[in-house]
């Protein structure tokens, strides 16, 4: 029991050695892997989602998407929300259903963060719960799916839209820090 007093109190004082540390100078994402070494940190994509009418594709007008769910190889990401578009400058809008939609071809450009940490650490507990849930993607196939995300509708209410079967592959390649994976457009119901 005395040698297990002594070890938690040594691994209290490491972790607060090492806080004092991170909180001092910020975090590295390079403390995480090997000495040059680029870390696969970013996703990029482009969703365009849609209504039809009359048989023809109306896309959704609004100022971003939000709440973003990817999930890869079924472990969830959360991104806050695309960037933002200045709908202002939209032309030929109209209202389908629920939603301020446009003939125009209109996409949301979307970058998820896969690699994300505090600036500061304020406790060990903190410390350690990064340390577990760290998920680094290594180079690698991987399942990529699209499983929701928020959008404002006409009224200005938020709608959540599902779409639990949009998956597609992600490959990430050795000295690769992001990847670009296109285009989707998502037809949601008016």
């Amino acid at each position: 029991m005395k040698h297990l007093f002594l070890f938690s109190n040594w691994l209290l004082l490491g972790c607060a050695c090492l806080l004092g540390a991170c909180s001092d100078a910020g975090i590295d994402p390079a403390i995480y892997s090997p000495v040059n070494k680029t870390v696969f940190s970013e996703i990029i994509l482009f969703l365009k989602p849609y209504v039809v009418n009359n048989n023809q594709k109306h896309y959704v007008v609004t100022d971003s998407l939000r709440n973003i769910v990817i999930k890869i190889n079924n472990k969830t990401w959360t991104a806050n929300h695309s960037y933002s578009i200045d709908t202002a400058y939209v032309n030929h809008k109209s209202t389908v259903g629920s939603y301020r939609v446009t003939t125009e071809s209109l996409s949301y450009p979307l970058l998820l963060n896969v690699v994300t940490y505090p600036d500061k650490f304020n406790t060990a507990g903190e410390y350690a719960d990064l340390l577990n849930n760290f998920f680094n993607l290594e180079p690698g196939i991987y399942i990529c799916q699209i499983h929701s995300f928020d959008l404002s509708t006409a009224g200005g209410q938020a709608a959540t839209i599902n779409t639990p079967t949009l998956s597609f592959p992600l490959e990430v390649k050795a000295d690769q820090r992001s990847a670009n994976l296109g285009e989707f457009e998502i037809e949601i119901n008016p």
